[in-house]
């Protein structure tokens, strides 16, 4: 029912610097960091994503704010995240080896650029949010690791490990434990994250005979979920994997490459969903530092009104609302802000204190008064109507008569 992610290690010095050079350092945008290649529709698109990408990290670079990663686990000493890991329970119960895909998701998310060890180094979405690493999962050189996958009863760890994570004060939870069957007690889980002010985005990826079907906590009310598209520009996937297409998908996010760290100062890459994913739990972590009260739905929300290269219509179940703005979903966060529970004050709006206590009586209700000879002359003919309908009906029975019976057959001759 479950599988592991794709993870493609891809070391090298010349790699980084390509990525480096397509989105930069936190704050800054240089001219050379822009494609020089003629400008499509969705080249334009890349460039535009590196713009509201700085013009976002102007405002928030996430900080003040936890991001729980339920996967593989996280090493604390990855570059670029050094001082930011908190390390949360372990529920997979199996022998605990490098934790390479923990590592690199946080990596994405939250690394913080260069260091003194890592001129270079990673850049999270979010790169100055902190990491709480919760291991839901084992590392797919685990032997074994498979049939546990199949045997436990993955949708109670989720749960348990969402509870964690809010409890413990993560802002945004990225769970990448998925399967095609909820439980009472994840929807619980997702429920009471949501009710805490948390935001809960899940891995989108096909698996399985039917790689488009609901994927769960990610078809869950409340869940966030990105699409992957695939930029020009930008380093591609290899190999590139389809997105699922389904109503989970709020907006498109990069699946594109992301240089990250992993354990012992190894250099990896993250892409196709893990990718999508880092874009869309860093846009939510830069909201929440900015706007920490945002209820989960306004935060889904502003992500959603602000993403460009809108589909046709306006939605579909391949990039949801469109590719991802983290510049616009901090302006449009900022607005819904301004937004209250209650209506304004005026003419005919009840003040919320107001209570329903007694008072005077009510007057009079000026009801629609009819002619009493008018209504005299319906009722008597409603009465006549029914005195007919009775007489016909006595009539008929009395006058009925009876019907012959049918003579038996013959007996057969012997």
């Amino acid at each position: 029912m479950l599988t592991f992610r794709r993870v493609t290690a891809c070391c090298g010095v010349a790699a980084a610097i390509a990525l480096a050079a397509a989105v930069g350092a936190p704050g800054t945008l240089a001219a050379s960091r822009i494609p020089t290649r003629p400008v499509s529709l969705r080249r334009g698109a890349t460039v535009q994503l590196i713009k509201d990408t700085a013009n976002a990290w102007q405002i928030s670079q996430g900080n003040g704010v936890t991001v729980a990663v339920l996967s593989t686990g996280v090493d604390p000493n990855a570059v670029g995240l050094q001082g930011k890991v908190t390390i949360g329970h372990d529920y997979v119960r199996l022998p605990y080896p490098e934790p390479i895909e923990g590592t690199i998701i946080a990596s994405a998310i939250a690394g913080s650029g260069p260091t003194s060890g890592s001129p270079i180094g990673p850049i999270g979405r979010a790169p100055q949010a902190k990491i709480l690493s919760i291991r839901v999962l084992p590392e797919s050189t685990i032997p074994g690791s498979r049939a546990y996958l199949r045997q436990e009863d993955w949708q109670d760890i989720v749960a348990s490990a969402i509870t964690e994570a809010v409890n413990s004060g993560a802002k945004v939870i990225y769970d990448t434990l998925v399967g095609y069957e909820s439980s009472q007690a994840l929807e619980a889980a997702v429920q009471y994250a949501i009710s805490k002010g948390v935001v809960v985005v899940c891995d989108e990826y096909g698996f399985g005979n039917d790689r488009n079907a609901p994927l769960y906590p990610a078809a869950l009310p409340g869940v966030l979920g990105a699409g992957t598209v695939i930029l020009p520009g930008l380093p591609a996937p290899s190999p590139t994997l389809a997105s699922p297409v389904n109503e989970s998908i709020l907006v498109g996010a990069p699946g594109d490459q992301l240089f990250a760290s992993g354990p012992d100062g190894a250099d990896y890459y993250v892409q196709n969903d893990f990718a999508a994913g880092a874009w869309l739990v860093g846009t939510a972590a830069l909201i929440k530092s900015v706007y920490p009260d945002l209820a989960p739905a306004l935060v889904a929300r502003a992500i959603a009104l602000s993403a460009r290269n809108h589909p046709p219509g306006g939605y579909n179940t391949t990039i949801g609302f469109g590719l991802i703005n983290p510049d616009g979903a901090l302006q449009q966060a900022s607005a819904l802000t301004k937004l209250h529970d209650t209506a304004a004050p005026g003419p005919g709006v009840v003040s919320p204190s107001a209570r329903l206590v007694s008072g005077p009586a009510p007057g009079v209700i000026d009801a629609v008064h009819h002619p009493r000879a008018k209504l005299a002359a319906f009722g008597g003919a409603i009465a006549f109507g029914l005195i007919c309908l009775i007489l016909a009906a006595v009539l008929a029975w009395r006058w009925r008569r009876p019907v012959a019976a049918a003579p038996a057959p013959a007996a057969p001759l012997p």
